[in-house]
């Protein structure tokens, strides 16, 4: 067999091939194309939960203070309206039975009151004292070392004087006060129990520093 009448039988043999196939498929002559390749959709990557450290304040700077206000920039009356609002804020956050959320959201709603207190009335002891304590609770100690630090300079003013020593018997547990439980979290802080020895510095009382311990 020549070359030429071998190429001829291969090219029949071919194509009787494909037509058997087309018969076998339903008679058609044309191929079901391959399906479409399988594209999962990308899932998003969870990135792991981490626990992030509550912000906290920086120390105060005692060449970067606020120049005193005058009694006529001062709101006397609305810092004591929202500090007193504030302290019912805290005290119902203390409430039995309460809720986590609810309970974080009465302790951010206080702290902000005290803000705007201070912010009415920078002079305000109560707003002073109470902010130092909300944030010694949500765990902000240089914050409230802050205003701690604040409130003792303002033992210094006659006017302030009697104010600050009551907030401070609450504090170190003097004159049959108890301590303030506020402030259980920080009492084995360096910086905390610095700050009581400086508050009692020129005491005669032995039981001045209890609130150290």
């Amino acid at each position: 067999m020549s070359t030429t009448s071998t190429h001829r039988l291969q090219t029949v043999l071919a194509t009787a091939v494909l037509a058997v196939a087309a018969a076998a498929c339903g008679g058609k002559g044309k191929l079901t194309p391959p399906p479409p390749p399988l594209r999962p959709e990308a899932k998003p990557v969870e990135k792991p939960v981490t626990n992030v450290e509550p912000a906290d304040c920086p120390p105060t700077d005692p060449n970067d203070l606020e120049p005193a206000k005058t009694f006529d920039q001062r709101s006397i009356p609305e810092s004591e309206k929202l500090a007193n609002m504030s302290v019912g804020m805290l005290q119902q956050a203390q409430t039995a039975g309460i809720g986590r959320p609810a309970r974080e959201q009465l302790i951010t709603d206080a702290v902000t009151g005290f803000i705007h207190a201070l912010l009415a009335d920078p002079y305000n002891v109560n707003a002073t004292y109470n902010l130092a304590a909300a944030y010694a609770r949500i765990d902000r100690k240089q914050c409230a070392i802050n205003l701690l630090e604040r409130l003792i300079q303002m033992r210094d003013h006659e006017s302030r004087k009697e104010a600050v020593e009551k907030k401070l018997d609450r504090l170190l547990g003097r004159n049959k006060q108890s301590l303030d439980p506020d402030f259980n979290d920080m009492r084995g802080d360096a910086r905390f129990r610095e700050l009581i020895t400086k508050m009692c510095e020129g005491s005669a009382d032995p039981a001045c520093v209890f609130g150290n311990h």
